[in-house]
């Protein structure tokens, strides 16, 4: 019963977030460092709002943080990897390093397969992303679906994203306990990865909602 509770109160808190929250000019402008930036990358139909708290955390901690994408994540996955790769590009640092949560993962896998920003990223922790596609992907049959549709079980996209072990040396692969949408756990894994690593925490939403989610981050993160 704790369990679900706990899922169920990230949920309506992502909700939240999502839908009665506005992001402002402030939200993306971040502190000045000499730590190396991180770039926030939210999941399928998400936006940096969900990511608010999470980069809030990270600033505290001296961190200067950017978010991705300043809108929801509705359009398909080639187009949001040029985007992202514009914005990582834009950091005025010469390195930087990701966190990515959920479909927000597969677009930094596509993002450093096409684009020149594999040198600039230092390295990425992924947060219950469906690394080896997810059950709930192969149901899709919609057209605008388009994204959940390369997140099928052993399609060929997923196939293409994991393989290449230069990229996933880069990788820390995250996930929950219980996740609650991308199932089973095994999916979240990454073959070649720098770590893979079950958290104590339960839910999806919770990866980027929970203290010690972040927590765990923060200890991953290099200054």
């Amino acid at each position: 019963m704790k369990k679900f509770l706990a899922i169920w109160s990230q949920r309506i808190r992502f909700l939240i977030l999502e839908y009665f929250s506005r992001l402002s000019s402030k939200d993306f402008k971040t502190i000045k460092s000499s730590k190396t930036p991180v770039v926030l990358v939210a999941g399928i139909y998400a936006s940096g709002r969900s990511l608010l708290p999470l980069k809030k955390f990270l600033e505290k901690n001296g961190y200067p943080v950017y978010l991705a994408p300043e809108k929801k994540n509705t359009e398909h996955l080639p187009i949001l990897a040029r985007r992202l790769e514009k914005q990582i590009l834009a950091v005025p640092a010469k390195k930087v390093q990701i966190v990515a949560h959920s479909m927000g993962g597969m677009t930094v896998l596509k993002m450093l397969q096409d684009s020149k920003t594999l040198a600039k990223v230092s390295q990425v922790i992924m947060l219950g992303s469906p690394l080896n596609g997810c059950a709930l992907g192969s149901l899709a049959f919609w057209e605008r679906w388009r994204n959940q549709k390369y997140l099928a079980l052993n399609s060929r996209v997923i196939k293409k994203l994991n393989s290449n072990p230069k990229i996933n040396r880069k990788i820390q692969a995250l996930f929950s306990q219980f996740d609650g949408i991308v199932f089973p756990k095994n999916i979240s894994k990454l073959k070649h990865a720098k770590e893979n690593a079950e958290l104590p925490i339960y839910g999806h939403v919770g990866l980027i909602l929970a203290k010690k989610s972040w927590r765990e981050i923060l200890g991953r993160l290099t200054r």
